[in-house]
């Protein structure tokens, strides 16, 4: 009976002891979380597709057409963007043409300010910008940092299309030919 209650001793002894070593616990703990935040750079246009102009041919004689009333404000760019911590990092939005223009008018956009839904730091227009040349980047909005603009119509920038008489080429203009462009917007770092 001695033996079992030595033996049952040591036993207890064992158990506290090994409760008393590794009793490291507190009523406090911590481990860590990563968050990766993704790069993200999406770009839409809304409200519409296509887009036609035509001036109004004259009533007078001796009058040339009237490009004045040509204009399209149907369409919205929407953009999504979330930029690195660089002092520089923000992007900005271009426009190119592909395709043909009459040579005596000018076709020209502008991209309103953002409104609507959205947040963060939205760009800043370029304000009225004529795109004279086939292949080439026009800038049209500026200065776009980590932000998203909202989707759909009446959200983002709201992209107005005009027509105006390239009067140096006036001659060329041709009844006979639909003039047919591919507009592409960008959004691209700097």
């Amino acid at each position: 009976m001695k033996r079992n209650y030595f033996s049952f001793a040591l036993t207890i002894m064992a158990v506290f002891g090994f409760v008393q070593l590794n009793a490291q616990d507190t009523n406090v703990d911590n481990h860590t979380l990563t968050v990766n935040i993704p790069k993200v750079a999406l770009l839409d246009i809304e409200g519409g597709g296509a887009v036609t102009l035509s001036p109004d041919a004259p009533i007078e004689a001796g009058n040339p057409i009237d490009f004045s009333s040509d204009t399209d404000n149907s369409l919205w760019l929407n953009y999504s963007s979330i930029v690195g911590n660089a002092p520089n990092d923000s992007r900005t939005v271009t426009v190119s043409l592909t395709g043909t223009l009459p040579s005596g008018a000018n076709l020209r956009v502008t991209a309103a300010a953002a409104t609507g839904d959205g947040g963060g730091n939205k760009g800043t227009s370029s304000g009225l910008v004529t795109l004279a040349a086939i292949n080439t980047d026009y800038t049209v909005i500026t200065g776009i940092g980590s932000c998203y603009t909202g989707d759909g119509a009446n959200k983002g920038h709201n992209l107005t299309y005009d027509l105006t008489e390239n009067t140096g080429n006036y001659g060329d203009l041709n009844h006979n030919t639909d003039y047919t462009v591919t507009i592409t917007y960008t959004l691209s770092d700097n």
